[in-house]
């Protein structure tokens, strides 16, 4: 059965654009991106981008087997490497300034979830 997971990211209010491209750019490199999620075991990951707050939220969905016991170094394909370190460095990039990226991260609370798939 997934597990599901939302967090929230409060992002520096001149960095929401940044974010927006690069979750921009991410729609072109989606076979590269869903090769890495399946790598860490996890099923799906989506995201929001809340202006007014300015916040990211993403909501993972793992695999029952997340996360995979896995070291950059053993992955074969180099664009997956460079995906993983860009996509994860945005994140403390795009940090509100009194937030330590990912020691700070906000998961909110699981209430509700329900799934058909295995």
């Amino acid at each position: 059965m997934p597990n599901y997971r939302l967090f929230r990211l409060p992002l520096d209010p001149a960095r929401v654009d940044a974010v927006r491209d690069h979750f921009d750019a991410l729609d072109e490199q989606r076979e590269t991106f869903e090769a890495g999620l399946e790598l860490e075991n996890m099923n799906a990951e989506a995201a929001w981008l809340d202006d007014d707050a300015p916040a990211l939220y993403y909501l993972h969905e793992e695999g029952d087997d997340y996360p995979a016991d896995i070291e950059l170094d053993d992955v074969e394909d180099p664009a997956i490497i460079e995906l993983s370190e860009s996509h994860h460095g945005l994140f403390a990039e795009v940090a509100a300034e009194d937030h330590d990226h990912p020691e700070d991260l906000e998961e909110l609370e699981a209430l509700f979830a329900a799934s058909v798939r295995d």
